[in-house]
């Protein structure tokens, strides 16, 4: 399996929250090599095998940040809304796609510096809008209220394992889950496990409380990503590129579950870090937790820098080190089935 392109091609999809079709579509076609796939009513890409013992549950979830049209003035301006935590920060500017009848590149609208005034340092995206260079009555023809924007995605390789792209947040999981499964593919017949690539999660996690719920799994495992390191953010705050994924230390999860994949790291010598939270983990996770008569669930963070920026960078090593976490455990669940 080649991780950096697994991860460009998932990356480059387009799978803005409530409208992941596009990146279900390839997420899927990657999961149907190890087992069985379908789509539930709210996108969900779901995987199941027909093995014996506990019910194994892994989920990343499918959806990006993104932005959604919501008129055009009479100037042909796009007016548009947050979907998810887009950073307003970052978006003066930016060059961004438009996903209306076609593909249609634009600029959301920036004031010169010349001509700023004191207070346009208090973004407010009310009074923010994309120029696509066209009249209304032309934008009108290709682009309609509701249709997705997302930030202009450019790939690239870094010095090193590094490599950068948008939607890494959580296509990058999604890989380490596909590497997980490749590293095992001749076992599964022998797990019981189940796989959702789960939308909705930038906005609420609708696609993993009712994926999970029509599931009813036994342990749940979900990938997400965590805070990368950068010059500055406090390392209490951040997990290390290249120093493997983070085990979520947190009073929703399961603290026997989480103590089981840190021993399994360290007996196959697998990097780790912790992650450690007095309360819920922001992630699916917490849903999970506590769907149908409650499920014992661990979390697995791919450290990631920069997130929700069009230029998230990861490090392949920890694609690599998650999946083999993860592919130990299930080869010792595997193993205690058949003893």
């Amino acid at each position: 399996m080649n991780i950096k392109e697994l991860c460009f091609e998932l990356g480059n999809s387009c799978g803005v929250s409530g409208c992941e079709s596009d990146a279900a579509v390839i997420a899927g076609s990657y999961l149907k090599k190890y087992m069985n796939v379908s789509t539930d009513a709210l996108g969900n890409v779901i995987g199941t095998t027909n093995g014996k013992g506990a019910h194994i549950l892994l989920d990343a979830h499918l959806d990006q940040i993104g932005l959604v049209v919501k008129s055009i003035d009479e100037k042909g301006f796009i007016l548009f809304d947050k979907v998810g935590g887009a950073d307003l920060r970052v978006l003066t500017g930016a060059e961004v796609t438009v996903h209306g009848k076609e593909e249609l590149f634009g600029v959301i609208c920036s004031v010169p510096p010349h001509l700023s005034k004191q207070d346009d340092g208090k973004l407010d995206i009310s009074t923010m809008a994309i120029d696509i260079g066209y009249s209304k009555k032309e934008a009108l023809k290709l682009i309609a209220a509701g249709d997705r924007i997302t930030l202009r995605n450019f790939q690239y390789e870094l010095i090193g394992d590094k490599i950068s792209s948008g939607a890494f947040d959580d296509r990058c999981a999604i890989a380490a889950i596909l590497y997980a499964l490749e590293l095992v593919k001749d076992k599964l017949e022998n797990i019981r496990l189940s796989v959702i690539f789960s939308t909705r999660e930038e906005t609420g996690g609708a696609g993993a409380k009712t994926g999970a719920f029509s599931l009813m799994p036994d342990y749940s495992i979900v990938v997400d990503v965590g805070f990368g390191d950068d010059p500055y953010t406090s390392k209490s705050e951040t997990i290390s590129l290249g120093k493997g994924p983070s085990i979520g230390i947190s009073p929703i999860l399961d603290n026997s579950f989480t103590k089981e994949l840190i021993d399994i790291a360290k007996e196959n010598n697998i990097p780790y870090q912790h992650d450690v939270m007095g309360r819920t983990t922001g992630t699916n996770a917490d849903s999970i937790t506590v769907n149908g008569c409650g499920v014992k669930t661990a979390l697995l963070s791919v450290p990631l820098r920069y997130m929700h920026t069009a230029n998230e960078i990861i490090s392949i090593s920890d694609i690599e080190f998650t999946g083999k976490l993860i592919a130990e455990y299930l080869l010792k669940k595997e193993e205690m089935c058949n003893a």
